[in-house]
């Protein structure tokens, strides 16, 4: 019996079991990178008979590298609501966000500018492209929400209702959400139960835009772990 064999039947040698392909499933990704977004908006209490439309005050994006399970880039602009500039006493206590905050922002359009230029300085760097792209990047990347809501509700309305320009790469996204519905196939309750189903806990504050943005690529890193493909759901 050699010292190895003699050590495990003495019970002071720990076998660690590992799981060879745990990040395979990246290589067999249809994309390189993905960009996480989770807006925060203006919101008021379900009783409340002042309710209004909903404004972008927070647009925050996490650039996550899928090869290497782990995020390379943040941007975070809060933003200033024009058609209804005080914030609800709701919206303040929900997310965290100070009317001070939302003052010292920008304008939607300004951040969407903001953003466009801070994406164009990602695609160079990682040299990466969206599919159907003109840029002669060699990997792809695609947004990735946690439900339709911050792209296919919140901006289009939003950009709709002031005649903002907003571009084409927004038609297209990943709604991990549906997705997290359809592999594991068990009832939901919000971002951090599907982390906590998947053996994570939630970091930071929720609906805090950018911590949102953070857990959402954390589950992403899990969810491809347990052999998720993330294909689009929306184009």
């Amino acid at each position: 019996m050699n010292t190895r064999e003699l050590a495990q039947k003495l019970g002071s040698v720990e076998v660690i079991y590992s799981d060879k392909n745990a990040r395979s499933n990246s290589s067999i990704q249809p994309f390189d990178y993905l960009l996480v977004l989770d807006f925060e908006a203006t919101c008021w209490n379900n009783l409340d008979s002042k309710k209004k439309q909903s404004e972008i005050i927070e647009f925050p994006v996490v650039l996550y590298d899928v090869k290497n399970n782990e995020i390379v880039a943040e941007f975070q602009q809060y933003v200033i609501p024009t058609e209804h500039p005080k914030l609800s006493d709701f919206c303040i206590q929900l997310t965290g966000i100070q009317q001070n905050q939302v003052d010292n922002g920008v304008p939607l359009p300004t951040c969407l500018l903001e953003f466009m230029r801070w994406i164009n300085e990602q695609m160079k760097l990682y040299n990466m492209d969206f599919p159907g792209g003109k840029g002669d990047g060699t990997k792809t990347c695609a947004f990735v929400t946690w439900s339709d809501w911050d792209l296919g509700v919140c901006l289009k309305k939003e950009c709709n209702r002031k005649r903002i320009h907003c571009h084409k790469m927004f038609r297209k996204w990943i709604d991990v959400r549906a997705l997290y519905k359809l592999h594991f196939k068990r009832p939901l309750t919000g971002l951090s139960g599907a982390l906590l189903d998947l053996g994570l806990q939630f970091e930071g504050k929720e609906h805090c835009g950018l911590h949102d943005a953070r857990n959402t690529a954390r589950l992403v890193g899990k969810m491809i772990e347990k052999g998720v493909i993330l294909r689009l759901t929306k184009n």
